[in-house]
C-alpha cells in the first residue's frame, strides 16, 4: 500500500510523502468544485422547533433537487410533515436534559420525557397490533422507505458540507492550524527534533524504504567514547547499525 506508515518513519520517507500531497493541493479547487456541485443537487431539507423540542417551521429546497423531490414524494403520498417527519441536523442533538440537586434528570432536550420500565400496556398494545398490522407493509413502503431516503440525503449533504470546509482549509496558509503546509511544518519540526525518535534521522543511513524505522530505541547512546553499538537502533543522531 502507498505511504502506508503513521507515526514511525524516516524522514526521508516523509520527504518523498510531502512531494506527493503537495502535487495533490494543485487539484483541491477542481474536487470543490465537484463538490459543490453535488451539494446544489442534494439540496436542503431544515426543521426548526421551539424549547420544548416542537417544530416551529421548515424549509425545503425546489422540488429540482433530490431533497424537495422526497419531500415532494412524501407529502403526496399523505405524510404530515410536521407531525411525521421531524428531521434533525448534527447542530440541533437530543440530549438529556440535566437536573439538579433536588430533582434528577426528567426530560430529553426534544421535549420528551424518559421512560421508565414497566409500562403495563400490553393490552392497548395488542390492539394496535391489530389496527396497525394490515397497514403495516403500506406504511413501510409509503413512509418509512421516504423518510430513510431524506434522513440519509440530509446526512449526505452535511459530509459534503464538512469535507468542502475541510478542503479550503487545507489550502490556507503555514500560519493556520488546520492547513496542509501548518502540519507538514510541525511534523518538520519533529523530524528535526533528535529528541523524537519516532521519525528517523536517517541522513548517515538512509533509509528510504523505512526497513529500519521500527528499530528498538536505544537505551544509551553508542559511539566513539561508548560501547560499540551490536544490533539496529534508534539514537539522538539517527539510526545505528550494529559494527562488524
Amino acid at each position: 500500500m502507498a505511504y502506508n506508515f503513521q507515526g514511525t518513519l524516516t524522514a526521508t520517507q516523509f520527504a518523498r510523502f510531502k512531494i506527493y500531497v503537495r502535487n495533490q493541493v494543485q487539484l483541491i479547487d477542481a474536487r470543490i468544485a465537484h463538490l459543490k456541485a453535488e451539494r446544489d443537487r442534494i439540496g436542503d431539507l431544515a426543521f426548526a422547533y421551539d424549547s420544548g423540542g416542537l417544530p416551529t417551521a421548515y424549509a425545503n429546497d425546489p422540488p429540482m433537487t433530490y431533497c424537495g423531490k422526497l419531500f415532494g414524494a412524501y407529502e403526496a403520498l399523505g405524510g404530515d410533515v410536521e407531525f411525521d417527519l421531524q428531521v434533525r441536523s448534527t447542530s440541533q442533538p437530543v440530549f438529556l436534559l440535566k437536573g439538579d440537586e433536588t430533582r434528577s434528570p426528567q426530560l430529553m432536550s426534544n421535549g420528551e420525557v424518559l421512560c421508565v420500565g414497566g409500562l403495563s400496556d400490553a393490552e392497548s398494545a395488542l390492539y394496535m397490533q391489530k389496527i396497525r398490522g394490515w397497514v403495516e407493509s403500506d406504511l413501510q413502503r409509503r413512509r418509512e422507505s421516504l423518510e430513510r431516503k431524506i434522513r440519509r440525503a440530509i446526512d449526505y449533504a452535511e459530509q459534503l458540507d464538512t469535507e468542502i470546509n475541510e478542503l479550503e482549509l487545507l489550502k490556507a496558509s503555514a500560519d493556520t492550524d488546520g492547513s496542509l503546509e501548518f502540519y507538514i511544518k510541525e511534523m518538520d519540526a519533529l523530524a528535526n527534533d533528535p529528541r523524537y525518535t519516532a521519525v528517523t534521522n536517517d541522513t548517515n543511513n538512509p533509509d528510504p524504504h523505512g526497513k529500519f524505522a521500527r528499530a528498538p530505541v536505544a537505551g544509551y547512546m553508542p559511539g566513539p567514547k561508548g560501547t560499540a553499538a551490536t544490533s539496529y537502533e534508534r539514537t539522538l543522531d539517527g539510526l545505528v547499525k550494529p559494527q562488524t
